[in-house]
């Protein structure tokens, strides 16, 4: 009988979050029957770990791909695993010439009992091709699925393979489908992993490497948030120096579009579709269109576009959304060969330009509060009207105000505009903030049309002279924010 992990640890494992998570994959092994679950990410999003801490309790059987491997050597590999796993060394001297025939006999030894069978990494197992998924569908028509304590579970971190050969493939299609995309935690979640930490700490930590489990375990082993950022971003060899090649590797194989279209995006820092397309040189359509939305499901990129206009509209734009390649191309990219050349080793806290990173946090506190609207919705009161929310800009802004916008704008039923401004400052907003907001609320298309709201979200708050001028309807703070996650 197999081991997880943890048992293989012999010690209780701390596991934080994914509390949705658990109870969906829990929920697939109480139907009665047996069931197949597709669960995909990006690289170091926490998948592995979730499955073997809320499948602990069943016999575990986890075949893992290799990067690059032919058939015949994703077999090998898979036999070795085999002969590990169900203690029998007499498995490594198999072989077979197809997975039609590795599944069937995998099957034989899985027939009875509350199993996993864990099939890690199938873009690479199955060479992104469809013949492995196509002789799995026969071995889970014929064997598998009389066993009804199965669960069969299919783990990939290409998004788009597992979607379009797997979750959508024909071979699978109306069979008891259990679908979990994961995303990265929360800051809720990012709070719990970071223990005792200070608030400020904790959003900076999340604004730079994001909800990603792996990357906030790296700089959390640090005695603070900045010194894990900078030791494990600019000393020779350092893990955030090198894991730019590794995402890419793990989600789109050797297809360099991909981390074309990302390392153009982290020059130009936003572009539409055509201009994406004249950069890459190639015809736009269904080919481009695909490998946008690859990048959309992984997290890397998002369309970005004003909270008044449709999807459609020839105002979207893509930029990329993922933290830790923000922070990648920002600061760690232009030091580079100095990084490997090992000039920051003795102190690393050097090669981070504290000014342009304040500036930089600045930013993405801004995505922050329009990538969970939903929070500031709750803590201003209005989150049960229908609203839609966004930035504002159109091409009068952008063609007479290069970087003209509004931070965050709600578009509520109930005529009200919630305008709000954000700042991100290690010391309190001032009186000085009105002329500024002033001259953006001017280019607002609807601000005769709706009573105007008028809130100002500062991290550290505002000043006696900014309150006592009773400008701002509402002053939403870094201690507000975090407040509204106890209560969610």
């Amino acid at each position: 009988m197999s081991k997880t992990k943890k048992e293989k640890l012999g010690k209780k494992i701390r596991f934080v979050g994914r509390n949705d998570e658990m109870k969906y994959i829990m929920d697939a092994t109480k139907t009665g029957e047996a069931g197949i679950l597709i669960i995909y990410g990006r690289r170091r999003v926490g998948k592995t770990e979730l499955i073997e801490h809320a499948l602990g309790d069943r016999n575990l059987l986890k075949i893992e791909g290799v990067e690059d491997g032919n058939t015949q050597a994703q077999m090998v590999r898979v036999i070795y695993q085999l002969s590990k796993a169900l203690n029998d060394k007499h498995i490594i001297h198999m072989r077979f010439n197809t997975w039609l025939e590795l599944f069937d006999f995998i099957a034989s030894k899985i027939s009875t009992g509350k199993w996993t069978l864990y099939l890690e990494e199938v873009q690479w197992l199955a060479e992104y091709k469809n013949e492995l998924i196509s002789d799995l569908k026969y071995v889970w028509d014929n064997t598998l699925r009389h066993n009804p304590d199965l669960l069969l579970v299919l783990c990939g971190s290409s998004p788009s393979f597992m979607q379009n050969q797997v979750v959508h493939s024909k071979a699978l299609y109306n069979r008891s489908i259990y679908e979990l995309n994961l995303r990265e935690f929360s800051l809720n979640e990012a709070q719990e992993l970071l223990e005792n930490r200070a608030h400020r700490e904790v959003m900076d930590a999340y604004l730079t490497v994001g909800g990603i489990p792996e990357y906030l375990k790296r700089i959390k082993r640090h005695s603070s948030i900045q010194i894990g950022i900078c030791e494990e971003s600019f000393k020779k060899d350092s893990y955030f120096s090198n894991e730019k090649k590794r995402i890419f590797i793990s989600s789109f194989a050797n297809n360099t579009h991909y981390q074309d279209i990302v390392d153009y995006l982290s020059q130009v820092k936003f572009a539409n579709k055509k201009e994406i397309e004249q950069f890459l040189s190639i015809k736009g359509g269904g080919s481009l269109s695909n490998i946008l939305n690859d990048l959309e499901m992984c997290g890397f990129i998002e369309r970005y576009l004003p909270y008044q206009v449709d999807s459609n509209s020839n105002l979207v734009r893509y930029c990329i959304s993922d933290s830790y390649l923000r922070f990648y191309f920002k600061f760690i990219s232009p030091l580079s060969g100095r990084i490997q050349q090992g000039d920051y080793n003795r102190s690393p806290l050097n090669a981070l330009n504290k000014e342009s990173y304040q500036k930089w946090l600045g930013l993405s506190f801004e995505r922050f509060c329009r990538q969970h609207s939903q929070i500031i919705a709750n803590i201003i009161g209005f989150s049960a009207v229908r609203y839609k929310s966004g930035a504002f800009f159109n091409r009068a802004t952008i063609k007479e105000q290069t970087g003209y916008q509004i931070d965050l704008v709600f578009d509520r039923a109930d005529h009200v505009l919630t305008v709000c401004e954000i700042k991100y400052t290690q010391s309190k907003t001032g009186p000085e903030v009105i002329e500024e907001f002033e001259k953006k609320l001017s280019q607002l298309h609807d601000s005769k049309k709706k009573t105007i709201e008028k809130v100002l979200i500062s991290a550290s708050g505002a000043t006696d002279a900014l309150i006592v001028r009773a400008y701002f309807d509402r002053i939403i703070t870094l201690e507000d924010i975090f407040s509204a996650l106890k209560v969610a």
